[in-house]
């Protein structure tokens, strides 16, 4: 358990950057093949074999300001003694959500047929994350361990941490229909899952004294590909994943369509990751923690100053209240289903110069166990005369906190190597660690590949009947 809690709390303290399918930058960019991710049936120019391709990021409803202070000329984190309960407190909200993935393409290729449809393939790996934490959390951990003579209560509700990591291997297929106005497609993805986890604390109330803390919990931990460890006294310490074979089956569907509705103007929408992934009971376990009233004998908590008594209380605390949450099985485990984390896409592009310059909004929401939806305003550069050249710069207006701003560049000459990069969110300001200060969301993506096959204009405007 241990492991667990303290793994979910550093990567919401910490924002770590670990959203992403493709960046959304990305989705008007014509020499982009990495945008099929967001739009199957977006038509590069050129067929190509990619040799890496990786996306990375995180949103969350906290960010690294709330969390580390400017205290006698240095940077201290809220455990700091000179940090004030109310002070820090303030900037917390009532559920602080995580939301994160990784998409790790290591192998992909596209290609042309004489009938100008196109076919794409790769293998990958996701790994994806979402967690939940209650303000009553934070609050016990900076003033609950300060307690004196006083009785302390802390009901903390609906702590979750789901998280899972698979396999797929996909196969995609668009082509254009009515005289080129429109382009459809669809990608089929077979999934082998590595491992799932799903921890839900719906109760954990801790009652904090000097000297005695009192704690009961009522608590769930189901997953599979996992098993559970426990120490020589019999009290749950962790999860591991059993292997990274095949631990369940499963298979999502990515389906698009683009649709030129003036000689100027293109709407676009595309549902990815409609899918599923059945986990059978042999590779499962399911875990419950009793319900009883629990007494702990606090350990002793460090009162100097600086980061690093931060993180060794943090560990002193995690191994004082672990005992409450103590997982026993709960009779046999039974086979169960995840769904995906399905995204709708839907795009407006406007060619402000024909050939050379078009205007971009998209509408980009995730379902997870919160739902996250972003708006990306671009502006973007896919010159017909300088055909290996394709940039954009963007603007997304619902999680920036007004301070960032993202951009893409794709060099992709006829011959050699195709190189891109791209993030919706720039950093403005960081930590020394490379953390996000200010921004609550944060992204990059980039890759290599090799065109294969002649250049074509996929995106031209429809012909004339």
């Amino acid at each position: 358990m241990k492991q667990l809690l303290l793994s979910s709390i550093f990567i919401v303290l910490a924002s770590t950057t670990l959203t992403a399918q493709s960046v959304h930058t990305d989705y008007f960019m014509r020499n982009s093949h990495s945008r099929l991710a967001l739009n199957p049936a977006f038509i590069p120019r050129q067929g190509y074999i990619s040799v890496a391709d990786i996306a990375v990021g995180t949103n969350t409803s906290i960010y690294l300001d709330n969390l580390v202070f400017d205290k006698n000329n240095e940077k201290v984190t809220f455990m700091h003694p000179l940090v004030g309960s109310s002070e820090f407190l303030s900037g917390i909200p009532n559920q602080s959500n995580l939301s994160a993935k990784l998409n790790y393409q290591p192998a992909s290729f596209g290609f042309f047929t004489k009938k100008g449809s196109f076919w794409s393939f790769g293998i990958g790996v996701r790994a994806l994350m979402d967690i939940n934490i209650p303000k009553p959390l934070f609050e016990l951990l900076k003033v609950g361990f300060t307690a004196d003579d006083r009785t302390l209560t802390y009901p903390v509700r609906d702590l979750r941490l789901s998280a899972n990591g698979y396999t797929e291997i996909s196969a995609g297929y668009a082509r254009t229909f009515l005289n080129n106005r429109l382009s459809a497609g669809a990608k089929v993805k077979f999934l082998s899952g590595i491992a799932a986890v799903d921890l839900n604390i719906e109760t954990l109330d801790v009652s904090v004294q000097k000297d005695q803390w009192t704690a009961r919990s009522k608590a769930t931990l189901k997953g599979s590909g996992i098993k559970a460890g426990y120490n020589e006294d019999g009290l749950f310490e962790s999860v591991e994943v059993t292997g990274l074979g095949s631990n369940g089956l499963g298979l999502g569907l990515d389906l698009g369509a683009v649709y030129t509705i003036t000689e100027k103007a293109k709407v676009s929408l595309a549902f990815t990751d409609l899918g599923f992934i059945s986990w059978p009971g042999s590779n499962s376990i399911h875990l419950k923690a009793p319900e009883t009233l629990i007494t702990v004998t606090p350990g002793e908590y460090s009162t100097g100053e600086g980061n690093f008594n931060f993180k060794e209380n943090l560990n002193t605390a995690i191994d004082d209240i672990r005992e409450a949450i103590n997982f026993k099985e709960s009779g046999a485990a039974q086979g169960n289903t995840t769904l995906l984390r399905t995204t709708v896409n839907v795009g407006l592009e406007y060619e402000v110069l024909p050939g050379n310059l078009s205007a971009g909004l998209l509408s980009s929401t995730y379902f997870g166990n919160t739902t996250f939806t972003e708006l990306t305003l671009s502006a973007n550069y896919n010159p017909t005369k300088i055909k290996w050249l394709s940039a954009a710069i963007s603007y997304s207006f619902i999680n920036t906190n007004y301070r960032t701003f993202g951009m893409a560049l794709h060099l992709a000459p006829k011959r050699g190597v195709h190189f891109f990069i791209a993030s919706d969110y720039l950093l403005p300001k960081v930590s020394s660690d490379f953390l996000p200060v200010n921004s609550s969301t944060a992204n990059i993506q980039f890759g290599l590949s090799i065109p294969i096959g002649k250049v074509r204009e996929t995106n031209s405007l429809p012909k004339s009947e």
